[in-house]
């Protein structure tokens, strides 16, 4: 082997460096985004070095993707290893200032699916003292209810009552898998206790605490920093209404190596107490308009956005806390990931603020949506909390969210 090696060194280091040279040019593509988003035609960009922005070319007044409000100057721009070698290019629309007002209160969040969601399938044991799974392979978690023999169902308990209807016959129910409608064929079975199942785990509504982000001045806010979904890492879930309500915090479970904590809230139900309408449920963040009275009385300190090409991995500050009782919270950015595969963990942060570790053990489930400040303006939000290590969390960029 050793004299393989002296034999064909020179051509085995011509590998290894080829290799390791292709391993630096993709690390550094981490460091550029495809795309940013000025505020005036005249910034500058700054990227991590050894890389250097150049402006390449600007074309006229465009319509872009980010809404009807959003028209600007479309610039591109090269990216250059040392101001010397092109590696990459990068887009850039001017939009103007933007602001918003940062809140960083829990709110209670109650939202109805579209459709009766499949939480899971489950074995039932018939009349007979057998074990079966009627929906095996015909069902899937994910899908949606929506109506059996033709008839629409509008929630669980209709299901539920059709299925004791069938007194064990064949049902033929409408379900929307991956946004498609198909029809498929089941059969419910007869339970040792005389009633009939069909073996599903179901749910048609959702109920919780979150963090409201931001209120803008014509009242829309923007909340969570990501979907409201059935279970971790799966797609939001698909609404048919929604609603933000007062809600007030009855306590707070610490997080601590392995558990993430929670936030324990009364929802305020009532048309009183209901703030707003939730529109829209993404995976970047759940979407409405709230009341008048309410967005007077929700409205933070506005600050102006800063977007992902000038967020520093530097230290920060978490917006948190009920009603007039809102602190900022010390953290530090560690890591800014400008195309990440999941737009609700742009970056990392770790906890540095005393006081929080504390009360919290840092980041506990309830704070998703907590606005995120840096050198007087908004960069994101809270996303995620470290199940390993609590003090850590994912954050959202700001104008993922906008």
């Amino acid at each position: 082997m050793f004299a393989w090696y002296q034999k064909n060194r020179k051509k085995t280091a011509i590998a290894y460096g080829i290799v390791y040279v292709i391993a630096c040019y993709f690390m550094l593509l981490s460091y550029i985004p495809k795309e940013v988003v000025l505020q005036k035609a005249s910034d500058k960009i700054s990227l991590a070095a050894p890389i250097r922005v150049q402006e390449a070319h600007t074309e006229e007044t465009v319509q872009t993707e980010r809404g009807s409000d959003a028209k600007g100057i479309q610039k591109t721009y090269t990216c250059k290893l040392f101001g010397l070698i092109p590696i990459a290019t990068m887009s850039g629309t001017v939009v103007g200032d933007q602001s918003v007002d940062a809140v960083g209160r829990p709110v209670g969040i109650y939202l109805q699916t579209q459709g009766i969601y499949v939480a899971g399938l489950k074995e039932i044991q018939t009349v007979s003292g057998e074990k079966v799974s009627p929906c095996a392979y015909i069902l899937q978690e994910g899908d949606y209810i929506t109506g059996r023999d033709g008839k629409e169902l509008s929630d669980k308990e209709d299901l539920q009552e059709a299925v004791e209807a069938s007194k064990g016959q064949a049902m033929v129910l409408s379900v929307v898998r991956h946004g498609e409608e198909m029809e498929v064929k089941v059969q419910p079975q007869e339970t040792e206790d005389g009633s009939y199942k069909l073996g599903i785990w179901v749910k048609d509504d959702v109920a919780g605490v979150g963090t409201l982000t931001y209120v803008k001045e014509d009242g829309s806010f923007g909340a969570l920093g990501h979907g409201i979904s059935a279970t971790s890492g799966s797609q939001a879930l698909s609404m048919k209404e929604g609603y933000l309500y007062e809600t007030s915090i009855t306590g707070i479970t610490p997080s601590s190596i392995g558990s993430p904590g929670e936030i324990s809230g009364l929802i305020h139900y009532g048309s009183a107490a209901r703030l707003g309408e939730i529109t829209r449920n993404s995976n970047v963040g759940i979407y409405g308009k709230m009341n008048g009275t309410a967005k007077t009385a929700y409205a933070g300190n506005s600050y102006a956005v800063a977007y992902k090409q000038e967020i520093k991995r530097e230290g920060a500050t978490i917006l948190f806390g009920e009603g007039d009782a809102v602190e900022a919270y010390q953290i530090m950015i560690d890591q800014i990931d400008y195309e990440p595969k999941e737009k609700n963990k742009s970056f990392v942060f770790h906890v540095t603020d005393e006081k929080l570790i504390d009360q919290m053990g840092g980041i506990v489930q309830g704070m998703s949506g907590s606005p995120i400040i840096q050198e007087g303006r908004i960069i994101g939000a809270v996303t995620h909390v470290f199940i390993n290590d609590p003090t850590k969390g994912y954050g959202i960029f700001i104008e993922e969210m906008l």
